[in-house]
């Protein structure tokens, strides 16, 4: 018991991280991204502790493996606040610009009614839609387990249901990721305008814009602005955007 007060930091760090984690992870739902970073604190304790351990054994080889450890971790720190301070700029809303078209980025469905995420977006559409009365609104969003419709049916009926003409809607029904919204909305617009080089805005959460502009302009819209909207709930929110990090490297990697 004596030789464990050493070590006591780091253990307690390791049970409150993997418990807080667990938590996060397996009892909320739509909060996995901080449960895992949670669980990567109490590995990331727990291996420190072991080179701590380690050093009364082989001295020179702990001092090693700490010192590739911290490197590594201060390494994936950095490129990490970089991505986020990236994510965090990019998030602010461009409502005010006028476009000729507006891609409402699709989010899950429960049964027929939007999500929480969905409905953050579909706020910030209908608020979009009356400041801009001429634009074209595509809701794109296919349909996913637990969904009894498409998202861009429940969008479509959300928004309808709220006064925007039906008219002015377009439904792309067929995306299942980011990147498939992107590029079936695009077509749609080049569908009607072949040599459309107008405004587009991407309507989506503020977490999730940078990566959105980011593919639509590499799908060739020239002129991309965004108007973001938020669940109101900054747990989910920081979930968010700490996911969003990796969710950019891997398409800095696979584009």
């Amino acid at each position: 018991m004596k030789g464990l007060k050493k070590y006591i930091w780091y253990i307690g760090i390791a049970l409150i991280a993997a418990i807080t984690g667990s938590i996060f992870l397996f009892a909320l739902s739509g909060y996995s991204f901080l449960g895992m970073g949670l669980l990567g604190v109490s590995v990331v304790s727990l291996m420190y502790m072991g080179l701590r351990m380690l050093k009364a054994k082989n001295e020179k080889l702990s001092k090693t493996l700490n010192r590739i450890l911290s490197y590594t971790l201060i390494l994936f720190l950095m490129a990490a606040a970089v991505t986020e301070a990236c994510i965090i700029s990019d998030a602010k809303s461009e409502s005010e610009i006028d476009a000729g078209y507006a891609i409402v980025l699709g989010a899950g469905v429960n049964g027929t009614e939007p999500s929480r995420s969905l409905l953050a977006r579909l706020e910030t559409a209908l608020e979009y839609s009356q400041k801009h009365p001429d634009t074209v609104i595509i809701v794109s969003g296919g349909q996913g387990p637990g969904e009894s419709i498409s998202e861009a049916e429940c969008m479509y009926q959300w928004l309808v249901e709220n006064e925007v003409e039906p008219e002015r809607i377009i439904k792309e029904d067929k995306a299942n990721s980011t990147l498939e919204n992107i590029r079936f909305s695009r077509d749609i617009i080049f569908g009607l305008e072949p040599d459309y080089q107008g405004n587009v805005c991407i309507i989506t959460e503020g977490y999730h814009a940078l990566r959105a502009r980011l593919m639509a302009m590499d799908n060739g819209l020239l002129n991309v602005t965004a108007a973001s909207g938020s669940t109101g709930l900054p747990v989910l929110t920081a979930n968010y955007y700490f996911r969003e990090v990796f969710a950019i490297w891997y398409y800095m990697l696979t584009r």
